[in-house]
């Protein structure tokens, strides 16, 4: 089988993670995939098998003059010369436009809704890419139950809810007697994670746990505000951006404590990491619906409401405060790894691929 994804890029990211998780434990089945990324350079944040390929186009779409008609350019004489047996996009704009390169080729297309639908893709030219993608998308495959419910009837007939997978073979387990004092968390610093909410929040409680640091790990537009927020705070020796890193697992892993403080995801994978990990999770009820597909409240983990210093801060003190609380927290999130293990994740998907492939064959 042959898999062409059209991607962005292959730096670090959410959509990127699942990318390199898929293709790697598809690779072990003889499965051939050409990764094709149109905004950045060749390469890849994440380890890639052998018979995974990645190939840049983005000198080429920086030189035309409509880089869209580019890219359906190089798309179509990708699939003309190459002859996958599926194109697979996770960005609403690249799905459309090879939804119009690969007419006429009897190729399924598969679309993968990576965000919430009711907060990106709102110019109006996503909102046609969007249109474009319901209508000529063979398969669409949801994160979410909450984000498959934006969209329309006839699409919610083609579409299939699946977790991300996760590869968890190196991932360390959280030792409850030898915690740091450390809150952390994982994201981007843009406006979606909403990471000065978990400063404030961090503010409010500074005095009242004097040993503990908070460690935002992640890159983005929001560096310099977020720094001159923390200074204004007089924070700075308590809370640090170190940027973002590769195998954070192994940074995070002996905070006493993981907070997302997000407004909107399409489903945390940085939350997915923290509970696989075993730590005491805290999560704002970011929409559509991400962390409650994930967390039981008071079970594995606790959600609050979102965009909230109140409930954000009487959570973490909470859980701090009650060590024995906190324990059975990430003992319970843990067990997300079984949900999300990264061969049953990656069979599912193999079967919608079929599927797809017998419906354009006519089987």
């Amino acid at each position: 089988m042959k898999c062409l994804f059209v991607s962005a890029g292959m730096l670090y990211g959410g959509a990127e993670r699942v990318t390199s998780i898929l293709v790697n434990e598809w690779a072990k089945n003889d499965c051939e995939t050409r990764i094709l990324v149109t905004r950045t350079e060749k390469i890849s944040k994440y380890p890639l098998a052998q018979n995974v390929e990645v190939v840049s186009c983005y000198e080429d779409i920086k030189k035309a003059k409509v880089g869209q008609l580019a890219i359906i350019r190089i798309i179509r004489e990708t699939c003309k010369e190459w002859k996958p047996d599926v194109v697979i996009s996770f960005y609403n704009d690249l799905c459309a436009l090879a939804s119009i390169a690969i007419l006429g080729l009897h190729i399924p297309l598969i679309y993968s809704e990576r965000n919430d639908p009711n907060r990106t893709n709102q110019r109006p030219i996503d909102q046609v890419y969007r249109k474009i993608v319901e209508n000529r998308a063979d398969k669409i495959v949801f994160q979410t139950k909450g984000a498959q419910a934006c969209y329309p009837p006839k699409v919610q007939k083609k579409s299939v809810v699946i977790l991300n997978p996760l590869d968890t073979s190196a991932f360390p387990t959280h030792d409850f007697s030898n915690e740091k004092k450390e809150i952390v968390s994982v994201g981007r610093l843009e406006p979606q994670k909403n990471q000065k909410l978990l400063i404030e929040s961090f503010s409010m409680l500074a005095e009242e746990l004097p040993d503990y640091n908070l460690v935002i790990y992640g890159e983005g537009s929001l560096r310099k505000e977020l720094e001159a927020f923390v200074e204004s705070k007089g924070l700075t020796n308590r809370v640090f951006l170190p940027g973002a890193k590769s195998g954070i697992q192994n940074y995070i892993k002996d905070a006493s404590l993981f907070v997302l403080s997000s407004d909107y995801e399409g489903i945390p994978n940085a939350l997915i990491e923290a509970m696989a990990i075993g730590l005491p999770c805290v999560s704002t009820d970011c929409s559509p619906g991400g962390a409650r597909e994930l967390i039981c409240s008071g079970k594995n983990g606790a959600i609050v409401p979102c965009n909230s210093k109140k409930y954000l801060t009487n959570a973490i003190i909470e859980i701090i405060n009650d060590k024995e609380k906190a324990r059975q927290l990430g003992k319970q999130a843990e067990l997300i790894r079984d949900r999300v293990n990264k061969m049953t994740i990656s069979e599912e998907w193999i079967k919608i691929i079929k599927n797809c492939r017998g419906n354009k064959d006519g089987v």
